[in-house]
C-alpha cells in the first residue's frame, strides 16, 4: 500500500540510529568498565549508546505488526495465498541480500589486502567489533551459499565482515513460521471440505513443527517478541480497542513505559525476560502509533528494517581498517569541541587506534 505510518517510520528510524550509535561505539571508544571514576556525562554516553540490542527488539516489534498483519488481513479478506505472499516476501529479501552478499564480497576482499589483520581477528580485542581471532571473517564459497539460504547463525557464519545478515534471517524464519502457525488455527479460504481443511492444517503443523526443531533459541526468542506485534495488529481490529489506543493517556503512558523499560534494561539484567518486557511495551507504543497514522490499521510490507546496514557494513569496516588515523584526529577535533561545550574541564573519553590506547583530555 501506499499509505505510510510516519510515527511508526520515526520509531523505527530511532530505534536504527540505537543500533548505530551502539556500533560506533564499540568500536571507537573502550568498555565502560575500563573508565575510571566516570564523570556524569560518560555515565549519560555510555549509558543511551548501549541501546543497540534494545533497539533490535523494537525493530521485531514492527515487523511483526507489518507483515504479520498483511498475513491477518489477507485471510480476513479472503485473498491469502502461499504464492503470492511467497514471491513478495522473498523478493524483498533477496533484492536487499544478494546485492549486500555480493557487495560484501567485494569489499572484504580488498580489504583484506590493504589490511589482513583485522579481517583474521587481530583488532577484536582493540575493538570488540568485527571478525575475531576464534571467528576470522568467513568469506567460502559455502558460506556464501548457506548466507544467501538464510542459514547464518543455523548452521553457517555471518558472511565475511557482514555481522548485520544475521537479522535477515531471523526475519525470513518468522516470515515462514507465522503463516503456518496461522494456518493451524484459521480455516483457509479455498478449504471447500472439512477434510481438505484437516489436511490443510495437519500439513501447516507438521512443517511449523519442523521449522522450530530446526532453528536455534535465540532465534525463537526473538520471534515471541515479533509475535507482539502481529498481536497488536489483530487487537486492533477490535474498534473499542483502537479507541483506548487512540486515547492521550494510552499513548503518553505507552510512551513512559517504554522509555521506563529501555532505561531498566541498563540497570537490571533480567536475562531472557529483558526482550520480552520491553517488547510488550513497545507493543503498546506501536499501537498507540498506529492509531494515529491512520484511521484503522493500514498495512504496507516491512522487509527491509536491516537492509541499510546489511549493505554498509563490510565497506565500513575496509573503510575503518584502512583510514584509523583520520578518524582519530576527526573524534579528538569533535571531543575537544564537546568538553568546551559542556564547560566541563577533566572530560575524559577513551579512544584506542592502531593497537594503543589514548586519553583525550581537555587542559
Amino acid at each position: 500500500m501506499k499509505h505510510r505510518l510516519v510515527h511508526l517510520d520515526c520509531l523505527r528510524g530511532v530505534a536504527a540510529l540505537l543500533v548505530c550509535l551502539e556500533h560506533l561505539r564499540a568500536f571507537l571508544f573502550i568498555p565502560f568498565t575500563q573508565i575510571k571514576s566516570p564523570n556524569l556525562l560518560e555515565r549519560a554516553f555510555y549509558f543511551v549508546t548501549g541501546l543497540g540490542h534494545q533497539a533490535v527488539m523494537i525493530f521485531f516489534v514492527l515487523s511483526g505488526f507489518l507483515v504479520g498483519g498483511s498475513v491477518i488481513s489477507a485471510h480476513q479478506n479472503g485473498k491469502w495465498s502461499w504464492t503470492g505472499y511467497a514471491l513478495r516476501r522473498m523478493s524483498r529479501l533477496w533484492m536487499v541480500l544478494i546485492p549486500a552478499l555480493l557487495l560484501t564480497l567485494l569489499w572484504d576482499g580488498l580489504g583484506q589486502r590493504q589490511s589482513p589483520a583485522g579481517y583474521r581477528g587481530e583488532f577484536r580485542p582493540l575493538y570488540h567489533s568485527g571478525p575475531a581471532l576464534d571467528a576470522p571473517a568467513d568469506l567460502r564459497p559455502a558460506t556464501f551459499l548457506g548466507n544467501s539460504l538464510f542459514l547464518q547463525t543455523i548452521s553457517v557464519n555471518c558472511y565475511g565482515t557482514n555481522g548485520p545478515l544475521w537479522s535477515l534471517a531471523n526475519e525470513f524464519w518468522y516470515y515462514l513460521l507465522f503463516p503456518l502457525l496461522l494456518g493451524i488455527i484459521v480455516r483457509g479460504a479455498n478449504s471447500e471440505t472439512l477434510k481438505a481443511e484437516m489436511l490443510k492444517r495437519t500439513v501447516c503443523a507438521m512443517l511449523a513443527l519442523a521449522t522450530l526443531m530446526l532453528l536455534p533459541r535465540g532465534i525463537l526468542q526473538g520471534g515471541l517478541v515479533w509475535l507482539l506485534g502481529a498481536a497488536v495488529f489483530a487487537f486492533l481490529q477490535n474498534e473499542r480497542i483502537r479507541q483506548w489506543a487512540s486515547h492521550p493517556l494510552w499513548l503518553w503512558g505507552s510512551g513512559m513505559l517504554t522509555l521506563g523499560c529501555l532505561a531498566a534494561s541498563r540497570l537490571v539484567k533480567l536475562g531472557d525476560a529483558d526482550g520480552y518486557v520491553l517488547g510488550a511495551s513497545v507493543a503498546c507504543l506501536v499501537a498507540a502509533l498506529a492509531v494515529r497514522s491512520a484511521p484503522a490499521p493500514v498495512l504496507r510490507s516491512g522487509a527491509q528494517e536491516d537492509s541499510h546496514s546489511a549493505l554498509r557494513t563490510p565497506h565500513s569496516a575496509l573503510r575503518l581498517f584502512s583510514l584509523l588515523p583520520s578518524l582519530r584526529r576527526l573524534v579528538r577535533i569533535l571531543l575537544h569541541a564537546i568538553s568546551r561545550a559542556f564547560s566541563r574541564p577533566g572530560l575524559s573519553v577513551l579512544l584506542r587506534f592502531q593497537g594503543t590506547t589514548t586519553a583525550a583530555r581537555t587542559p
